[in-house]
């Protein structure tokens, strides 16, 4: 089942992988800070589409995009095709104060934090416009002195990689060597971990990339050991991605070995050729190459076989 970058776009969950990201950006802190997806305002159904952080002891945040952090604070994120406009500003700052009241929690305890791929510059402009001071001590940062609650603006395409690996490669632009990073990264949280979601985005909208990255055996060991082979197998989604690339691998280096010991010892007899064509495994193959160049005959390479 092939599916293009633009299909799995238009449906893409940004805000569940943001989610998971923030998470692992505050590892360090999980002892004391809780999250909370998205939050019910009223007794009817009203929801906002930001997440709350609550910091359940008096601790500092030293982490760059969290030592605005209060024991409540709002976050508002916007997916990578999206942008922070004045009135997405102006809502997350009602939502702030609509929290506050209906907990009864001191504005001054709160902190709120917008975050885009982009940097929003017609809000920033509007808000130094506004008298508001806007400071920028930090890559990717911009805190907003004038609010009740502590404010920021966190631009991902400006955040230093080194310190927020996760939320900062989230994007829809990874090269091969910044997924495979993500992926081998990810292994080692092991396979309850709550990255699922994550790594299904940035796999889907990297698509293309992903699928050349397909061609360095090591990711699939990767994959296998996260339950994605499994994951994508139940949904119908390996075929030409994973095991597709492994075995186009494998046919690769087959063919390879009949070429070069046809070239120096004549050509294969079929009866050879099938049981070469039986083999399946990458470092089989990959030593059976290096063979075909030394052997001194088809009987010697026949015999290694056995």
């Amino acid at each position: 089942m092939s599916k293009t970058s633009a299909q799995f776009s238009s449906r893409t969950e940004w805000h569940p992988a943001f989610f998971e990201a923030i998470q692992l950006e505050f590892q360090d802190y999980q002892d004391i800070l809780s999250f909370e997806s998205e939050h019910q305002l009223t007794a009817q159904p009203l929801k906002i589409d930001v997440l709350i952080i609550k910091k359940n002891a008096d601790i500092a945040i030293t982490k760059n995009i969290g030592r605005i952090f209060r024991t409540y604070n709002v976050l508002e994120y916007k997916s990578p095709e999206d942008y922070i406009s004045i009135e997405d500003y102006d809502k997350t700052q009602v939502y702030s104060r609509f929290y506050a009241v209906r907990h009864a929690i001191r504005i001054q305890d709160m902190s709120v934090t917008l975050v885009s791929t982009r940097k929003p510059k017609r809000l920033l402009s509007y808000l130094k416009r506004a008298k508001y001071i806007v400071r920028h001590d930090q890559e990717g940062i911009y805190v907003v002195e004038g609010e009740a609650s502590p404010t920021q603006i966190i631009v991902l395409k400006e955040l230093p990689e080194k310190i927020n690996f996760w939320i900062n490669s989230l994007s829809s632009n990874l090269t091969i060597d910044r997924l495979q990073r993500v992926l081998t990264v990810t292994s080692k949280f092991g396979k309850n971990a709550p990255i699922q979601t994550y790594i299904d985005v940035v796999t889907n909208e990297n698509l293309q990339t992903f699928k050349e990255l397909m061609m360095r055996e090591n990711v699939t060991t990767v994959l296998k050991e996260l339950g994605f082979i499994d994951k994508w197998k139940d949904e119908g989604r390996v075929e030409g991605r994973v095991e597709g690339r492994v075995e186009g691998r494998a046919e690769e280096k087959v063919a390879t070995v009949i070429r070069i010991l046809s070239r120096r010892l004549g050509q294969p007899p079929k009866l050879l050729q099938k049981k070469i064509h039986s083999i399946h495994d990458l470092e089989k193959l990959d030593e059976l190459v290096d063979f075909s160049l030394s052997c001194v005959s088809l009987d010697e390479f026949r015999t290694a076989l056995k």
